[in-house]
């Protein structure tokens, strides 16, 4: 009887053995674990939150009449006399660039616009200016507008379809040329019209 019931829990810890070997652990210990926040994370958190803070003045998604009216201020001679014009102005800009002139050409886009387009050229400045990509890859652009016409289906929206060829290094090499499509909407100011949206679909 003895030996049987030493036999047993000798049975018992060399399996308790073979499941702490296959990494097996205590749900319990685990939750308990879990529930305790660590304070490397805590801090970590605390100083992201102060470091990305936006400035005083803008914050809550605010920013100075004075700023806002700086961003919305024209160029010189921005205005054309016409949609048509100003879209190919603005289509022969946007298709022609280099990696080298890539940040200066968007903001010179910006300069032309309002709105949206404007918005969306001061941001691709800001990013093209960081791009490596482009850099290590002398990726360049040229194209021109191929055709520019009134939408049929949707009141003052403009379509612009221009052939492209991009080039460069690795995978920008051999590239053929392509049609690209844009919707794009214009605005009348007082020194002329200017792109107001501009939003490529392919």
């Amino acid at each position: 009887m003895r030996r049987r019931h030493a036999a047993s829990i000798l049975l018992a810890v060399s399996a308790a053995a073979a499941l702490a070997g296959c990494g097996l652990t205590d749900p319990y210990t685990a939750k308990r674990s879990q529930r305790i926040p660590s304070s490397t994370s805590r801090s970590t958190t605390k100083s992201t939150v102060a470091t990305d803070a936006d400035p005083a003045p803008e914050r809550g998604g605010t920013i100075p009449a004075g700023a806002r009216a700086t961003q919305r201020q024209l160029a010189p001679g921005a205005g054309e006399p016409s949609p048509a014009s100003a879209l190919e102005r603005y289509a022969r800009l946007y298709v022609n660039w280099s990696a080298a002139t890539v940040a200066a050409d968007q903001r010179e886009l910006a300069a032309i616009s309002g709105d949206q387009a404007r918005a969306q050229a001061l941001q691709a400045a800001a990013s093209y200016a960081h791009d490596l990509t482009l850099q290590q890859s002398g990726v360049a652009n040229s194209g021109h507008a191929v055709a520019i016409t009134s939408s049929i289906t949707t009141p003052g929206q403009w379509v612009i379809v221009t052939s492209e060829q991009t080039t460069g290094k690795g995978d920008y090499a051999g590239l053929p040329p392509t049609l690209h499509v844009t919707y794009a909407q214009v605005t009348r100011t007082s020194s002329g019209w200017v792109v107001s949206e501009w939003a490529p679909q392919n």
